[in-house]
């Protein structure tokens, strides 16, 4: 055991009950509450569906081939995305990618994909923030699912939180946010685009253009979570 758990034990990050040896970020009861999305959810785009329709389809046209979610957004996974986002708590996001590794074993869709990539933050908010959380969950998922890491986009505009803007506005906000600078890594691939949270799908829309234009064969996303 390291002297800094003796003096300060491991704690939950959701409830802070102290953790036992080897339990990792979350205590059983918290991690027990994590569900996978399994079913009911569109081919296309992994939004659930209404009667058999998909909401986000009937409102966007989606560049990539199609896009999938973990998790279901809501306790603790909520919990666990705010302190990965704005609280500076890295561990979040290897529980993440452990739990994605977990569930990408149920879609076979994503067999033929050996490329992870993850979506790019611009510099100053990499500044700001310490880290890009999406890389970290890319990065930890490539190495479980033994597929192979790529980093071929780059954000080249900063832009606007999507956090408050609707469907409109986002779209918009992202035109021409980001670029391939390395062609070569995307051209006749098929890449899985990985992101922390799935919203409109603006964001993986935006940047599966891009892929294609650089050549890619085929683009899908898969997101830790879906709000």
């Amino acid at each position: 055991m390291a002297v800094i758990d003796i003096l300060i034990p491991p704690a939950c990050l959701v409830c802070r009950s102290r953790l036992a040896d080897g339990q990792g970020s979350l205590c059983p009861e918290c991690e027990s509450q994590i569900s996978f999305v399994k079913d009911n959810f569109c081919y296309k785009c992994g939004s659930g569906l209404n009667d058999g329709y998909c909401e986000s389809c009937g409102e966007t046209v989606f560049n990539f081939e199609l896009s999938r979610s973990s998790m279901h957004y809501k306790a603790p996974l909520t919990e666990l995305m705010h302190l990965l986002k704005y609280r500076g708590y890295r561990s979040p996001a290897f529980l993440m990618a452990e739990k994605m590794a977990e569930s990408l074993k149920q879609y076979p869709e994503f067999e033929d994909y050996p490329y992870i990539t993850a979506v790019p933050l611009h510099r100053v908010r990499r500044r700001e923030r310490g880290y890009n959380q999406s890389e970290l969950i890319a990065k930890k998922l490539a190495r479980l699912s033994g597929k192979t890491y790529i980093s071929p986009v780059l954000r080249s505009r900063y832009t606007l939180s999507q956090t408050h803007l609707h469907r409109t506005q986002r779209l918009s906000n992202l035109a021409g946010a980001f670029r391939v600078h390395k062609n070569w890594q995307v051209q006749g691939k098929k890449l899985i685009l990985v992101d922390d949270v799935f919203t409109t799908g603006s964001t993986l829309n935006e940047i599966s253009r891009e892929l294609y234009k650089a050549g890619a064969q085929s683009v899908a996303g898969f997101t830790a979570t879906r709000a």
